[in-house]
């Protein structure tokens, strides 16, 4: 068995970014509500020279060993891995990350020489990711390290001064931000259908994979999953360490150290001590089997991808027919769950061993210390026709206890319908419960004491609806891109009726907000203007160039999205408004090589190498859908003919 190490480390490290590390990124967070401008992002001026003892396993040698035991790509955690560790802090994901992730025709509604103006829908879903964040950053950490690793970012495009990442200072906002992009990533529907492609496989073969891969070229992150979250990390080696299997990784919790996991092929166990000198002593690691380590190919991260958030009815087939759900919280140390109820079973989201019904795919967005802030599900309406969702929300383990209300956000997407946000308190009196009926029909309830706010994006108007106790809300999409919202009472009455169009007589996106009056059942309504945001150049990013944006950014929005196909959201796929993928061609996140080199999965068993999830999945490649749209099967037709 090879010795543990330790290596020692001087280095400038913020002393707010250390008390993080110090105490589980999470107590010592900045306040979640702050904008996430450049000065909050920013450590304190006063720095101090921290000398740091980490205990640090040796870099893996295998010159003239058999490949099959030792696998090796060259990654140095002291040279390639970031100085700095994970923070938590609220995200800073703009308008220019916004550009390079779906292109601007998917989220300017109106563009400029010098920026643009987003949708709502784009923004929201913007800001509900950046609040993900508070938890921690590790996921971006571990792709942009891989990403400059491999070249697929130059390090000359953050720092010219940077000899290597490790040289890349915290301070650097661009260095931040191509973090914050690449940790946004994880919500895509193909790196989701990726890492999901790898649930069913034993943490043995999943190491066989990754020594294959890293053999042939294929980068992966790799994501490790316990009763407190998930944690995303950068593996880079696969070794015999006695009888058991090695996996060296960075940690982005440990700057500059060589941490492992470790397999028994026998239990098909996985334990990983987290910086313990002794990996046989009992720690307060990490341990689990199948379905709680996975891999996620790099090229499943290419951009642009497709938006989950379009409300245009123009896109992918596939892409139209999945619902997100994201739930989050802005406080750091709450984790925030989803219980799915489908066919009158219930299924809680947060339990790992869980055994979800067809067509429903869920993971912890990882973001901190081990610690995952909330719940990203995916559901094939083609195959799950309603659904009922609500959230649990607790105390990260090993925290201070949380208050007895929890601030939660919870969101629901799908392609061609309006993108619904709802904000409020968790208690002991519940939250928000959110119905999905058919493929254009939202409903909306909240428990005594939410305090809930339900925003509504349809196309350029954006419009919060403060919702009283006592009534529900439907939110309804129908002829000529208008979207109704009515207020209900307990006994499903409509008590309040409004009306939202995806068009403005002028073309402005406007933020409205509309209060109830329950004696006279009628809206007063306050409106603004939104404000452009400057669009920058993101270094290693090409956002491309999207001519025309400003006139009609999604061509058709305001067409009827349910003409001529039974109200199904997919008609009129086959005209792809979103035709930005051919402006966005030949960014880098089309990766060249990656799939290279296939490997097979041990045992002869399906899986991921045989699948190339990275080849299929709607936006990995190409935005614009190749399917043409409106070929539904008669059944859902006949599903879709009961609305209206």
């Amino acid at each position: 068995m090879l010795a543990r190490t330790s290596r020692r480390l001087t280095a400038l490290i913020p002393v707010a970014v250390l008390s993080c590390v110090l105490s589980a990124c999470g107590s010592e967070a900045a306040d979640p509500s702050a904008a996430p401008t450049p000065e909050a992002s920013e450590p304190k001026l006063e720095q101090e020279e921290t000398q740091l003892l980490l205990d640090s396993y040796p870099l893996p040698e295998c010159a003239g060993q058999d490949q099959a035991s030792c696998s090796y790509d060259g990654f140095d955690p002291a040279v390639h891995g970031f100085n700095f560790p994970n923070w938590a802090q609220k995200g800073e994901l703009d308008a220019t990350g916004m550009v390079a992730l779906f292109g601007a025709k998917a989220v300017c509604a109106k563009k400029t020489a010098t920026g643009c103006v987003l949708y709502p829908a784009a923004r929201e879903w913007a800001e509900q990711v950046n609040e993900a964040m508070v938890g921690g950053h590790c996921e971006g950490m571990a792709v942009m390290a891989a990403r400059l690793f491999r070249g697929d970012a130059l390090l000359a495009d953050l720092d010219p001064d940077a000899g290597s990442t490790y040289e890349l200072p915290f301070e650097n906002p661009d260095v931040r931000q191509a973090i914050d992009l690449w940790w946004a990533t994880q919500m895509l529907a193909p790196v989701q259908e990726a890492y999901t492609a790898f649930h069913s496989y034993r943490p043995s073969e999943i190491a066989a994979e990754l020594a294959v891969g890293l053999q042939t070229g294929k980068g992966y992150t790799m994501g490790i999953y316990g009763p407190q979250g998930g944690h995303g990390i950068t593996p880079f080696a696969v070794t015999q360490d006695g009888d058991r299997i090695a996996i060296s990784v960075y940690d982005n919790n440990f700057p500059g150290t060589v941490q492992r996991i470790h397999i028994d092929p026998v239990t098909e166990r996985w334990s990983y001590a987290m910086g313990s000198t002794n990996p046989d002593a009992p720690t307060d690691g990490w341990e689990g089997g199948t379905g709680t380590i996975e891999l996620t190919p790099m090229a499943s991260r290419a951009l642009p991808a497709g938006a989950p958030f379009d409300d245009a009815a123009k896109g992918d087939k596939g892409a139209a027919r999945m619902v997100h759900l994201m739930a989050t919280s802005p406080d750091p140390e709450a984790r925030v769950g989803l219980e799915l109820t489908i066919g009158g079973q219930t299924y809680n989201t947060t339990d790992l061993a869980a055994a979800l019904p067809e067509g429903v795919t869920s993971r912890p967005i990882i973001g901190s210390v081990l610690a995952g802030k909330g719940t990203v599900v995916m559901i094939d309406g083609s195959i799950v026709k309603s659904f009922t969702a609500k959230t649990t929300a607790g105390v990260i383990l090993g925290t201070a206890p949380m208050s007895e209300e929890t601030p939660v956000t919870l969101s629901i997407d799908s392609v061609g319908s309006p993108r619904v946000t709802a904000r409020y308190v968790e208690s002991e009196a519940g939250g928000v419960e959110v119905t999905s009926v058919r493929s254009n029909q939202v409903r909306v309830f909240s428990a005594a004491g939410s305090q809930a706010v339900v925003n509504v994006a349809n196309g350029r108007s954006s419009v919060d609806f403060p919702l009283p106790d006592d009534l529900g809300m439907t939110v309804s999409r129908v002829v000529k891109g208008v979207t109704d919202v009515d207020y209900v009472d307990e006994d499903g009455n409509v008590v309040g009726e409004f009306e939202i169009d995806a068009d403005t007589e002028d073309g402005e996106v406007i933020d409205a907000e509309a209060e109830f009056d329950e004696e006279t059942g009628e809206f007063s309504v306050t409106e603004e203007v939104a404000e452009e945001e400057m669009l920058d150049e993101l270094p290693s990013v090409d956002i491309g160039s999207d001519d025309g944006a400003d006139d009609d950014a999604r061509d058709g929005a305001d067409d009827d999205p349910d003409s001529g196909a039974d109200d199904d959201p997919d008609a009129g796929a086959d005209d792809d408004a979103e035709s930005g993928a051919d402006d966005d061609a030949g960014q880098e996140g089309d990766e060249p090589g990656e799939d290279s080199g296939d490997a097979a999965r041990p045992d002869d068993a399906a899986g991921p190498a045989a699948e190339e999830p990275e080849d299929d999945q709607p936006g990995a490649d190409d935005p614009g859908a190749d399917d043409p749209a409106g070929d539904e099967p008669a059944a859902e037709s006949a599903d879709d003919s009961e609305q209206e």
